[in-house]
């Protein structure tokens, strides 16, 4: 091996290893966890009952019997009035619904089993009463909504309903059907089922002050959301989290100071201008203002790294209490937000 050879090949070495650590170092910074109470809860228990099999598996001609036998395990349908005739007549129309029937039979075809989802349920609501101890763990249920796309995870205290049919795919044939857009079916997969779940959780929990709704405001509101879902579902991917595509995500974060100079600049920050709000924080297929190939909702995209950037300068604060913090200009202001070093 002569001299040449080896002169040649160190420099070639050290430049790839500058290249190894260069992509080390650009990677995202990591989520800085929120400070955890010193308390012990026992372990989450989810046992999923199937309220759409127990449903579809009634004798249609003597409902108000098989309804009799299902209330006391499916009282969260079908309420403490399911005797009244009416009721009965509605679910009967249900299930004689083809349309209704179509999309519980491809939800049976996708979903015959849902362990997956007690485990994935289970570790996110362990981590969940670290910082909420007090909190139970719901009665969890899966059910046919009938595309009920705006809801597609009901939860209370108490009680969490998944809209299966709702997490078909995103190639599934009764989406566009139903003339639901393509932005949206998008987000329509298995992958997107845990952090619906668990964003219905954070639904009750983040405050938000009910006399101030600036823009900003709604972009902290949603930036806890989405931290909420760093801290409970650490090995979910973040277009899942935010219903983005990879492209799109990839696009907020390479365009972060432009939109940043965006909202600066048409002074949206402390409007609470409907339209301006609207702008920014609207579910659409791409964002009014800028490129085709943005996402929509791209002031929850800012406040998320607002919100992450807040976690990493603000110390000892817990989960909780960054969820009931309405001080949107407070949290901005730690936080020493600059677009691309959240």
């Amino acid at each position: 091996m002569n001299r040449t050879y080896l002169h040649n090949y160190f420099i070639f070495l050290t430049f790839a290893l500058m290249l190894v650590f260069q992509a080390c170092t650009n990677k995202n910074p990591e989520v800085k966890l929120p400070s955890q109470p010193e308390v012990t809860v026992p372990e989450s228990k989810i046992v999923i009952k199937r309220y759409e099999k127990a449903l579809f598996s009634l004798d249609k001609r003597n409902l108000r019997h098989g309804m009799a036998t299902l209330q006391p395990d499916y009282a969260f349908f079908l309420g403490n009035q399911w005797q009244d005739t009416m009721n009965i007549l509605r679910v009967y129309n249900f299930l004689n619904d083809p349309n209704i029937r179509e999309l519980y039979d491809l939800t049976l075809k996708k979903y015959p089993d849902v362990t997956f989802l007690e485990n994935d349920l289970k570790a996110a609501f362990d981590r969940f009463r670290k910082s909420y101890p007090e909190k139970s763990v719901p009665k969890v249920f899966t059910y046919v909504s009938g595309l009920d796309i705006d809801n597609p995870v009901y939860y209370s205290d108490t009680a969490m309903a998944i809209g299966l049919d709702l997490f078909l795919g995103s190639e599934a044939v009764v989406y566009p059907k139903a003339g639901i857009p393509k932005y949206k079916t998008n987000r329509l997969t298995k992958e997107h089922i845990l952090p619906q779940c668990m964003q219905a959780v954070s639904d009750n929990l983040v405050r938000m002050d009910e006399k101030s709704n600036m823009l900003l405001d709604q972009m902290i509101m949603a930036g806890k959301a989405l931290y909420f879902l760093d801290v409970m579902l650490p090995d979910a991917k973040d277009e899942y989290k935010i219903g983005y595509s990879i492209e799109q995500l990839e696009w907020s974060r390479k365009n972060e100071s432009s939109i940043w100079a965006f909202i600066i600049e048409r002074q949206l920050l402390f409007s609470s201008d409907p339209q301006g709000v609207s702008k920014m924080m609207t579910d659409a297929p791409f964002t009014s203002g800028f490129a085709a190939e943005s996402p929509g909702r791209l002031g929850a995209y800012v406040g998320w790294q607002i919100v992450k950037a807040y976690m990493k300068e603000a110390d000892g604060i817990t989960l909780k209490q960054l969820m009931e913090d309405t001080d949107a200009r407070h949290i901005l202001k730690v936080s020493q937000f600059k677009p691309g070093k959240s």
